[in-house]
């Protein structure tokens, strides 16, 4: 598992601000898991040289539905 780049302090201040009550056991697991969160994020548009269509999964029209444009 990818040791998370962020200290458990700032985590905990992650936490606090999302407003989640998490217990200890939570954080403490979430905070383990969290370099993987990292590790992802830094693959999505790194450094901006991918353009938005290379991500399919982030584009949202509401307008289509279903393949039906409304």
């Amino acid at each position: 598992m990818p040791k998370p780049r962020i200290t458990r302090e700032d985590f905990d201040a992650l936490v606090r601000a999302s407003g989640l009550t998490l217990s200890e056991e939570q954080k403490a697991e979430l905070h383990a898991a969290y370099g993987y969160v990292e590790a992802m994020s830094a693959r999505v548009r790194a450094g901006g040289e991918r353009p938005r269509s290379a991500e399919p999964a982030i584009i949202f029209n509401p307008r289509v539905t279903w393949g039906v444009q409304s």
